[in-house]
């Protein structure tokens, strides 16, 4: 069976699945599928598989951080 998750990146929160026990070998099969998947995060411990898709605030602080370091880097430089 084939599950995709069609514009993830899209989607308006993060939003957060879970499955639980795989096998570290499992982990890494599903990890390898989601290789070209932009907007997508997978994590694993203790054979819970955790899939997080970036939604639209974290890429908007993540955007904020980078250009206050920038900024704080530029300053620093002179």
């Amino acid at each position: 069976m084939t599950q995709t998750l069609e514009n993830a990146i899209n989607l308006p929160e993060e939003q957060r699945f879970f499955r639980h026990g795989l096998t570290w070998e499992q982990f890494k099969t599903i990890q390898a599928s989601f290789e070209n998947v932009p907007g997508v995060r997978l994590f694993y411990c203790d054979g819970v598989l955790e899939i997080v898709t970036i939604g639209k605030p974290h890429e908007v602080i993540k955007c904020l951080l980078a250009a206050l370091l920038i900024t704080y880097f530029e300053v620093k430089a002179y």
